[in-house]
């Protein structure tokens, strides 16, 4: 096959000088981008102010020429910047200067990132050894259920609502409202006791059970979660409100959360703008106020408190069945690979086959009372038909064997009588 073009030298060389594009290129969210060019001009821009001059994009260069000439220097500079953050994570919580120690790979990944995408290298096992130990991180708490119910009570919009329950049954972090659209999210349907994601037109006496939700689209980090009965209820009320705005249905590539007053112009709500409404709520609710005197966080994180309680909600279901499978369930529904690095590749499940292991820990996982109630009752209804299927079956299994059991009976009678 002939190409309809050619490369020069030229093209080469002006790719390989333009660091910083480099750098961008491998940055899939723009959400992740802000925040490690943030993290990255703090590194050339203020603590290599000495060291590096210009502009940060002539910064970005002279640290990629100096990485490629003189790789020890490069790692030495790196290395000395570990050494000042260390210093500030030894510092007292309560001073002003004061570095959470698990910070300090956030900061130090740009760096990384830049030197690789321009295909070099640093002393990155060297660097690593300076990172302090991680034994003075915030714990926290996740909030408690009568905590994300007072948050329903004062919020202003069926939007927050399936927000709020979705995080909660969801698990996943607030990044995943980035570039959220509507054909994200489906309904799983049950008939017959089999999950389907797709109705066939022959499919008849089904009725929805939870919603799967893609997260991170088109990104490395890409998975599918399950979101509960209430918070999919909660989305086709959302779902009026948003067609009555647009004066029309929602089509899969639409944004699924509008941000306010841009009519006509279409936006979807970003990670930030998701963590302000949780604030405001917490604020209205009296949930959040002035830190306590020696504290840096309060003890429950704004957005990953929602998460926390998701975590706590699906291991104590996951305890009670105590299966392995069961844990690595739990795990992959929060976006991770596993328990161990090979269970992606061994135990690889398809959104479906999680279902029921959900189900399980659904009524749990729902705020209102009302939902939690009726999602029990109906849980105690199919457990109470799973053990009398489970009884009929061993009934069905003792007649057999009482059957085999005569007819051995009478062949054994029958070669007696033959051998008198």
């Amino acid at each position: 096959m002939k190409s309809d073009f050619t490369l020069s030298l030229e093209d080469i060389k002006s790719k390989n000088e333009n660091a910083l594009e480099l750098f961008y290129s491998g940055i899939k969210s723009e959400q992740t981008r802000r925040s490690m060019e943030g993290n990255l001009k703090r590194f050339l821009v203020v603590a290599c102010a000495e060291i590096f001059s210009g502009d940060f994009k002539n910064r970005v260069q002279e640290f990629v020429d100096l990485s490629k000439e003189d790789q020890d220097r490069a790692t030495s500079i790196v290395l000395a910047y570990v050494r000042k953050l260390r210093e500030r994570a030894s510092l007292d919580k309560n001073d002003p200067n004061y570095l959470n120690p698990s910070s300090i790979p956030n900061k130090i990944k740009p760096i990384r990132k830049l030197v690789e995408m321009n295909g070099l290298g640093l002393g990155w096992k060297r660097i690593y050894s300076l990172y302090p130990e991680k034994d003075n991180t915030n714990k926290g708490r996740a909030y408690t259920r009568a905590e994300i119910q007072k948050m329903l009570e004062y919020s202003d919009s069926i939007e927050s609502d399936f927000i709020i329950l979705a995080s909660s049954s969801g698990g996943f972090r607030v990044g995943a409202w980035n570039d959220q659209t509507w054909g994200n999210i489906s309904p799983v349907y049950e008939i017959n006791g089999e999950y389907k994601i797709t109705l066939e037109k022959d499919d008849k006496d089904f009725k929805i059970v939870c919603a799967a939700m893609l997260v991170y689209k088109n990104s490395p980090e890409e998975y599918i979660t399950l979101i509960s009965i209430e918070a999919w209820n909660k989305l086709l009320e959302y779902k009026k409100v948003w067609t009555s705005r647009m004066k029309r249905e929602p089509v899969d590539s639409d944004p699924l959360l509008l941000e306010r007053n841009l009519y006509p112009e279409v936006r979807t709500l970003t990670e930030v703008a998701v963590s302000r409404r949780i604030w405001t709520l917490l604020l209205r609710s009296g949930m959040r106020g002035p830190l306590v005197e020696g504290k840096r966080r309060h003890e429950v994180p704004m957005t990953h408190g929602f998460r926390r309680y998701w975590d706590k909600i699906m291991m104590e279901t996951t305890k009670k069945r105590d299966t392995l499978s069961a844990l690595v369930i739990k795990e992959r529904l929060m976006g991770h690979d596993g328990l161990v690095g090979t269970d992606k590749n061994y135990y690889w499940t398809d959104i479906l086959d999680m279902v029921p292991d959900y189900l399980q820990a659904m009524p749990y996982l729902m705020i209102s009372e009302e939902s939690r109630l009726v999602q029990k009752l109906e849980a105690e209804k199919l457990e109470r038909q799973r053990l009398e299927q489970a009884n009929q079956e061993k009934d069905n299994a003792l007649e057999k064997l009482g059957e085999l059991e005569a007819k051995v009976r009478r062949m054994e009678k029958y070669q007696v009588s033959h051998q008198d």
